[in-house]
Order: C-alpha cells, then sequence, then structure tokens
C-alpha cells in the first residue's frame, strides 16, 4: 500500500533522510523507531505531503502521495505532531465537523462519536467542553478520534501514546489492535516501546539517516527472546557505558 524509493530529504545542506527504500504491504502494524531528531517525523510529514521530497517517490496504492484525488485522501487517517485541533470548538463539534469533511451519513457519524467518547473518555461531559480546556491527554486522544473516525485504510500515527496515562494508553493498544485488518495499513512512530511491541507486527528503526533495520517484529526480538528496548539498544548504542563503572552514584 505503501512504496517509499530512494527518498531523500534536506534542509538547507543538513540531509535528514537520504535514500531510504521501504515497502508497507496491507495488513501490517509498521512501527517506526529512533533516536530523538533522526527524523521520523519528516518521513511522516513528507508521506502525508506536508512537506516537499527532495529526491526519490512515494507511492500510495502505486499513485505518487502528491497526486492522490480526493477519494484517495479519505482514504488515509492521521495524527500528527501538531495534533491539528480547532480549540474553540467542543469535543463533538470538532468530530462532527470531521465526519462532514469526509461526506459521512449523519445517523453513522453520531454513532461513532458517541462510540468514542464512551470508550476514550471518562466523563460525558468532555464532550461538550471547548477544546482549549482540554488537557494533553485529552487532545491527544480527541485527534485520534478523528483520525479513525471515517475508517481510513491507512492510519498514520506520530507519537500516538505520548501524553497518556497508562490506563488510556492500554486502551489505544486495544483499538489499534482490533483496528489492524488484512485491507488496513497502520505506520506508527514513537517512542513508547512498552506500548509498541503490543501492536507492531513490523519494525523499522531509522538512525543515521538510513533505515537500518527493516524486519518482522519477530525477527526483531529473536522470536520474543529478546526485549524490544534491549534490541534496539543493542543496534542504537551497542558500546553503551556500563552503570557500574560510574562509581560515584
Amino acid at each position: 500500500m505503501i512504496q517509499i524509493t530512494d527518498l531523500t530529504k534536506k534542509y538547507g545542506k543538513n540531509t535528514i533522510i537520504e535514500t531510504i527504500n521501504l515497502k508497507i504491504d496491507s495488513g501490517q502494524t509498521y512501527c517506526l523507531l529512533g533516536k530523538n531528531g533522526v527524523g521520523k517525523t519528516t518521513l511522516i510529514n513528507l508521506m502525508l505531503d506536508l512537506i516537499e521530497l527532495d529526491n526519490g517517490n512515494i507511492k500510495l496504492w502505486g499513485k505518487e502521495h502528491n497526486k492522490l484525488d480526493c477519494a484517495d485522501k479519505k482514504r488515509i487517517g492521521a495524527v500528527v505532531e501538531n495534533l491539528a485541533l480547532i480549540e474553540e470548538l467542543s469535543g463533538f463539534e470538532f468530530l462532527l465537523l470531521v465526519g462532514k469533511i469526509y461526506k459521512m451519513p449523519v445517523d453513522i457519524l453520531k454513532k461513532r462519536i458517541a462510540d468514542l467518547f464512551q470508550y476514550f473518555f471518562e466523563n460525558e461531559s468532555d464532550i461538550k467542553k471547548n477544546i482549549s480546556k482540554y488537557s494533553t491527554g485529552m487532545k491527544k486522544k480527541l485527534a485520534f478520534c478523528a483520525a479513525v473516525i471515517h475508517t481510513p485504510d491507512i492510519l498514520i500515527l506520530d507519537e500516538p501514546f505520548s501524553g497518556l496515562d497508562p490506563l488510556v494508553a492500554n486502551q489505544m493498544v486495544m483499538f489499534i489492535n482490533k483496528y489492524q485488518r488484512a485491507d488496513r495499513l497502520i505506520f506508527i512512530s514513537s517512542h513508547d516501546l512498552t506500548y509498541v511491541e503490543k501492536v507492531a507486527t513490523q519494525i523499522g528503526v531509522l538512525d543515521n539517516k538510513n533505515l537500518i533495520v527493516n524486519s518482522t517484529l519477530l525477527d526483531f526480538t529473536q522470536n520474543g527472546e529478546r526485549a524490544l528496548d534491549s534490541a534496539l539498544l543493542k543496534i542504537l548504542r551497542p558500546n553503551t557505558t556500563e552503570l557500574g563503572k560510574i562509581d560515584w552514584v
């Protein structure tokens, strides 16, 4: 569903991504890992055509990512870095607007809004509050609801678990696992390895401008024998100083 070929992105003289090649098929939950500043959000913004690439190409369903028509774009849902919420609206008004943009039937839209709020929010009154009064976690939950309400075929999530308490993060894990289907693709960038390990089918690791790992979760963790965090640390920091050598603590 997503094909990335010879992708390069620079900011001025600084190369952020260099010659990435990646194919992600339907039925996968692909989780992209890496240190801060390596270009994970940049790659997502490129996939969503929010910024221009310098070289290479990105295709969704075999079409150039910057030549998708309205029908194609309706098949995509995303949670981006800045969440893209309209804080003057209430949570209900915002999701109603999102649904109308996707031309969802009103009866289906209202039922899905009710279902999502009942699942993710503790207080019924939250649906009537202005988004400006939401906490960081509530805003993240609302952005996620907006991304899935039209049941997109491609769901792209940038740090979906950040700012969430463990209870809500696990609710999101369960929702993502239920959402995964053979005809859908989920792409996640995240630092929260505890939750990544619960949803990922594929793992990618971005470092030094390149995709240095692209494998199944089982292969990456050696069939579950190695924890995801230790497997990642071995790749990104193979020469980590042992804590025992810091004798002043």
